[in-house]
């Protein structure tokens, strides 16, 4: 077993390198040496200090690796299972890295294979984030180090995880997160990176405290009910080699058929995962409903119409197997939160419009739902607010969705609006916001366009509640509840 050095592990470690530097040990990481992974997950961080994220469509591909039975092999990071384009960074609990003086540097260990090279990341408070134009494409394990006041900068899209236009040297005494990225997908062994420990040196700048909360959140449990069958992986749709899958989730109890009920994941179209959503797709199921817990594809890998092609393959999918998993056909209704939010509202209103409808997969079943729910989504893309927003944000999340500026892409931002879409076919909506995230401010244009085509709608208000609230207790509850309500008078027509 290797011996190791972590940040934090003795005061005096700081001290002894502090009076020999000028820039001393901002962090190290060096894998915990438990069994490999895939994807790398956030136990596989050695150092307490630090926290871990992944980031572009090939994410998952992400692996900590280790071979038992090759002798000193090292637990690493590799790229080799990334068919798309990925990102890893860390960053250090309360403080930024002050990376301005010229001894400022990053060491790492790695090894690349094939024409693969590694580039070193850096992200700066406001979601502004950066790649170094030079790289380390060493081709034998090797101890590799950037200087930083040496290096040249490039965009990063942390969404598609891609170099983008070169920048000027950007400020660099806060920087909030450092990590590393391939540019090329992986191919396995011969065509991969690999990254066993990482280290910076700089000054460290406390980060200022966010406020807390107003009401301490935990995280609910997923704890399948017993009277709950469970499905996992079931593939919905394929695009090429690409498959999208979702979870299902049904009563044992009771023939059926029973509604359905689509479960949209948030994320800013660009992250995220259903597993935010597992909890309550597993409760409502043992309130009387099939629920299907969703992936689809992200703005990173797809732009829009991508993610509403994938939602309106999912509910065709629930009709082709309808008979299978006991669904009724004419019943079936959405839930997403925040981006998801936004595709649930597209999925109800777009149900009759033939623009949205060619895509997808089973395209021989219908599209379009019988109740929808939407929590804290954007309904209008084309509002002034909305563009500015897209204008001014260093992540470029809408720019990415829709696949260019309000300028360039003006069609689609109307198309991917839900507005557009309203018509005397939409399903019943539920709009649900939480106290402390903007109650009221999404939906008063759709509302009042809904009100003259003559659709139900209803607006509820979480106390208490932030952004997200619908994974969380003591939010949780309550809101299952409305949703059980709601789905119960539009669904199954209880009064």
């Amino acid at each position: 077993m290797r011996a190791k050095f972590f940040i934090g592990f003795s005061s005096l470690a700081f001290i002894t390198i502090s009076s020999f530097a000028n820039d001393s040990l901002f962090f190290r990481e060096d894998w915990k040496e438990i069994p490999f992974a895939l994807p790398i997950t956030p136990e596989h961080v050695a150092n307490p200090d630090l926290r871990m994220e992944i980031h572009g469509p090939g994410k998952l591909g992400i692996k900590k690796s280790h071979h038992a039975e090759i002798e000193n092999d090292p637990f690493y990071v590799w790229s080799g299972r990334c068919e798309l384009s990925w990102a890893l960074s860390l960053r250090k609990t309360g403080y930024y890295a002050d990376l301005s003086s010229r001894e400022a540097k990053v060491r790492w260990r790695s090894r690349q294979s094939g024409e693969h090279a590694l580039h070193l990341l850096i992200k700066l408070p406001g979601e502004r984030w950066f790649i170094s134009e030079q790289s380390d494409g060493g081709q034998e394990w090797h101890d590799h180090e950037f200087t930083i006041s040496d290096l040249s900068w490039r965009h990063f899209s942390v969404i598609k995880a891609i170099a983008e236009e070169k920048v000027d040297t950007p400020p660099l005494d806060k920087v909030e997160q450092i990590g590393f990225t391939d540019q090329k997908p992986g191919n396995g062994s011969s065509s991969s990176s690999r990254l066993d420990w990482v280290e910076v040196y700089g000054g460290s700048v406390k980060a200022p405290q966010r406020p807390p909360p107003a009401v301490k959140m935990t995280r609910v449990p997923t704890i399948l009910p017993q009277d709950v069958d469970s499905y996992s992986n079931l593939v919905y749709a394929k695009y090429g080699d690409r498959e999208m899958t979702l979870d299902l989730y049904r009563p044992k109890l009771g023939s059926g058929p029973f509604p359905a009920i689509l479960f949209i994941h948030g994320g800013g179209w660009y992250k995220g995962d259903p597993s935010s959503y597992t909890a309550m797709a597993q409760q409502l199921s043992a309130r009387g409903y099939v629920t299907m817990n969703i992936s689809y594809r992200l703005s990173g890998e797809a732009p829009f119409p991508a993610a509403i092609y994938d939602c309106k393959s999912a509910v065709r999918w629930a009709r082709a197997n309808a008979q299978t998993f006991r669904i009724d056909p004419d019943r079936i209704g959405s839930v997403g939160g925040s981006a998801g939010g936004h595709l649930s509202g597209l999925l109800g209103t777009s149900g009759h419009s033939a623009g949205l409808n060619h895509g997808g997969n089973h395209l021989g079943f219908r599209s379009e739902i019988q109740a929808c729910v939407v929590m804290a989504g954007t309904m209008d893309l084309t509002t002034e607010d909305s563009k500015r927003s897209a204008a001014h944000d260093p992540r470029r999340r809408t720019a990415t969705f829709v696949g260019g500026t309000w300028e360039e892409a003006k069609s689609t931002f109307i198309a991917a609006s839900p507005i557009t879409h309203v018509s005397t076919n939409s399903p019943p909506m539920l709009f649900m916001d939480g106290e402390f995230d903007r109650p009221g401010e999404r939906y008063p244009e759709i509302i009042r366009k809904l009100d003259t085509v003559g659709i139900h709608h209803e607006s509820h208000v979480i106390k208490n509640g932030p952004h997200p609230f619908w994974s969380s207790d003591p939010f949780f509850d309550p809101a299952l509840d409305i949703l059980t309500e709601f789905f119960d008078r539009t669904l199954k027509g209880k009064k």
